[in-house]
């Protein structure tokens, strides 16, 4: 099936819009329509050059849609769906996803492999996928496992959103974290997955949610998020510690950071009271080591660790995530700061940078040529 793309053709470069092809569905995969998709931090590391990905590549994750086509073996979803997807497909048999732990899925590779390329150039050259789904295309492939059912009544431009930042903020707090109701949480970045983390949080009834970036304006809207405390970030770490030390004596039980840099996930550490846990979310460029005080770590009983995609439970979660939305505990709505055509993706791609902005939502539909034949 021929389809309008927008390809990465080398890093640092503008994506290129253009007519790629899509294979048809394996037994167990399905055809996705797509209708929203979420322009995300981790999709610019890979245009920039942070992270690598052969090329070109066809990148795009954060994705809604409705399915097209089913394989002959998918017994789950039918044409006329409304889907999220998800970069974190599990097996279900392996000793991370019986233990509950899907996001970290041994065989993940092997539920991506296909005998033959998702997506090619019209000469046949094969194209690159980001995480098994390459979502900056009028279509796109994926297993019947990673992709989540969503009411028809969820609006596209927001069930898009439930594919990585809210996956990753909220599933954070609630999976990777375990935040309560007696515990303190320092979020650190307040951009799509920190401001998720935040609503996590206040789902979770933390007793003070405080946040923590370097953009004035970001903290302002973080509080109408659930922050109940902000404070502004320096290039002095030691100041924003001592800034938090003055709100909450002695450290918070809980930081999350959502930022993707070494020094961040360092100052997450240093927040911590005494027996707290830093939860790093963002990705960092390849080769990034962290440093933190070997003192603070062992005597203080102190822990640091990942959350991979927010160590989630995706084809679970997204019902979650659905009634707290539909009951107004979760807002989706405000989180998305504007809905660009898909012809604007590059200007969409700069914009993220825009310190007012939290999502910017891709709407396939709106402004699109016809698919070509």
């Amino acid at each position: 099936m021929a389809m309008n793309a927008a390809l990465l053709v080398a890093p640092g470069e503008s994506l290129v819009l253009t007519t790629v092809n899509l294979d048809g569905p394996l037994p167990d995969e399905v055809v996705v329509r797509t209708e929203c998709v979420g322009l995300c931090h981790s999709d610019l590391h890979y245009a920039d050059g942070s992270l690598s990905i052969d090329m070109p590549a066809l990148l795009g994750h954060e994705v809604s849609g409705v399915v097209e086509l089913v394989g002959s073996a998918v017994t789950r979803l039918a044409p006329g769906d409304h889907v999220v997807a998800t970069i974190t497909p599990s097996c279900g048999i392996c000793r991370y996803c019986v233990a509950g732990r899907p996001a970290q899925c041994t065989r993940v590779a092997e539920v991506r492999a296909r005998p033959r390329p998702r997506v090619t150039l019209p000469g046949g050259t094969p194209v690159a996928i980001l995480g098994g789904i390459g979502a900056f295309a009028e279509a796109f492939l994926a297993r019947e496992g990673a992709l989540a059912l969503v009411p028809p009544d969820v609006p596209a431009q927001v069930s898009c959103l439930l594919g990585c930042c809210v996956t990753t903020g909220v599933g954070a707090i609630v999976h990777g974290a375990r935040v309560t109701s007696q515990d303190t949480v320092a979020v650190i970045g307040c951009g799509g997955v920190g401001i998720s983390a935040i609503q996590g949080a206040r789902l979770a009834g933390a007793r003070r949610i405080i946040a923590i970036d370097v953009h004035p304006t970001k903290l302002e809207v973080a509080r109408t998020f659930g922050a109940t405390d902000a404070i502004l970030a320096t290039a002095d770490s030691s100041l924003t510690v001592a800034q938090l030390m003055a709100l909450v004596p002695g450290g918070v039980s809980h930081a999350i950071e959502a930022v993707g840099r070494p020094q961040t996930a360092s100052l997450a550490f240093d927040l911590l009271a005494p027996g707290g846990t830093a939860t790093i979310l963002g990705l960092m460029p390849e080769g990034q080591t962290l440093e933190i005080s070997a003192d603070a770590l062992v005597y203080g009983d102190r822990r640091i660790q990942g959350a991979y995609m927010g160590a989630n439970r995706f084809l679970n979660d997204v019902d979650m995530f659905v009634d707290h939305y539909r009951s107004q505990r979760l807002d989706l709505d405000r989180m998305v700061t504007a809905v660009i055509p898909f012809a604007q993706l590059n200007e969409g791609m700069k914009a993220m940078a825009n310190p007012n902005t939290v999502r910017i939502v891709l709407d396939m539909g709106a402004g699109q040529p016809a698919r070509p034949a």
